[in-house]
C-alpha cells in the first residue's frame, strides 16, 4: 500500500484541503467535510473533480435552540448547513397551529422527528458552585432537552446531537449522554468543532 497526498479547494469557501490517503488503487471518490465551512465535499481523482456533496437520505430533527434576536445569526448559518446533511430541522416557531401551548408543540415535534438537535447559546449569566460565574441558555431549552431525552432518546431510541457555545453549561443530560461539541461566534460566523458535523455525517449516511 502506498499513501497518496490530494490537494483541491472547497467550491463554496475556497479553503485548500490536503488529504494523505492511503490505497491500493485510485479511489472513484474521496468523501470529506471542509474544514473551514463545514460543507461536505466529494473529491473526484480521477476527474480532479470537487462538489459540494448532496444527501439522498433524509432525516427530520426537532431543532432546540434560542430564539432571541441576538441568536439569529448563529441559527441563520445552522440550519441551513446541517440541511446539507440531509437534516430538515423543525422548531415550534414555525408551528403555525394556535391551539397547543408550546410545551404540547415541543412534545409533538419530538415525537414526530428522527432524531433531536441542539443549538445552546449565551442567554445570562450565573455564579457556579466554585462561585466563580459562568453562562446558562434559556431554561426552556434545559426543559426541552429532558424532554428530548425522555420522550425521544430512551423511549423512541432516537439519537440527540448538540453543539453548545463556548462557556455555556450544556446541562447534565448533555454531559452525560447525547455527542454534545462546542462552537463560538466569530465575526456573523460560527467555529465549530468538527466532530460535530463527522458524526452527523456518519448519522444519515449517504
Amino acid at each position: 500500500m502506498s499513501v497518496t497526498r490530494y490537494e483541491f479547494n472547497c467550491p463554496n469557501c475556497n479553503q485548500h484541503i490536503i488529504i494523505d490517503h492511503i490505497q491500493t488503487f485510485t479511489p472513484l471518490e474521496i468523501q470529506t467535510i471542509c474544514n473551514q465551512c463545514y460543507f461536505p465535499l466529494s473529491f473526484y481523482p480521477q476527474q480532479n473533480e470537487t462538489k459540494i456533496r448532496a444527501k439522498t437520505k433524509r432525516k427530520t430533527a426537532f431543532l432546540i435552540h434560542s430564539a432571541k434576536d441576538n441568536d439569529k445569526y448563529p441559527l441563520d448559518w445552522f440550519r441551513p448547513l446541517v440541511e446539507l446533511y440531509g437534516v430538515s430541522t423543525r422548531i415550534i416557531e414555525e408551528d403555525a397551529r394556535t391551539q397547543p401551548d408550546w410545551l404540547q408543540k415541543s412534545i409533538d415535534g419530538i415525537k414526530s422527528s428522527d432524531c433531536t438537535l441542539v443549538f445552546l447559546t449565551k442567554r445570562y449569566k450565573y455564579y457556579k458552585k466554585d462561585g466563580t460565574l459562568g453562562w446558562k441558555a434559556p431554561d426552556k431549552c434545559y426543559n426541552e432537552i429532558a424532554m428530548a431525552f425522555a420522550l425521544g432518546t430512551v423511549l423512541g431510541g432516537k439519537q440527540m446531537f448538540a453543539l453548545v457555545e463556548n462557556d455555556v453549561d450544556p446541562g447534565n443530560v448533555l454531559e452525560a449522554r447525547a455527542w454534545c461539541y462546542r462552537m463560538e461566534r466569530q465575526d456573523k460566523t460560527v467555529k465549530s468543532d468538527m466532530k460535530f458535523f463527522d458524526k452527523l455525517d456518519k448519522y444519515t449516511g449517504v
